[in-house]
């Protein structure tokens, strides 16, 4: 399973606050139109503010490695893209 979606959803709303509170608070609203899996899905749900305290809590929370959110934070899309 490829998790560009979400790296790249996640490597904009850690620095994006509106975006980030969006996320979280209305999670289904943001995956409208995004191609996420179901357990992709399921794990962005489970995502807590508490998650944004670090670079490797965000990666452990969302499945994947600190290094591959990292690779991510400087994309256009992640950049650009606002929820």
């Amino acid at each position: 399973m490829s998790q560009r979606e979400v790296l790249l959803l996640l490597a904009h709303v850690q620095f994006c606050a509106p975006c980030r509170r969006r996320l979280l608070a209305d999670p289904d609203a943001v995956f409208t139109g995004r191609a996420l899996t179901s357990a992709e899905k399921e794990t962005l749900k489970k995502i807590s503010e508490d998650d944004f305290l670090t670079p490797d809590l965000l990666a452990r929370a969302a499945g994947a490695a600190a290094a591959e959110l990292d690779e991510y934070k400087d994309h256009p899309i992640a950049r650009l893209r606002h929820l």
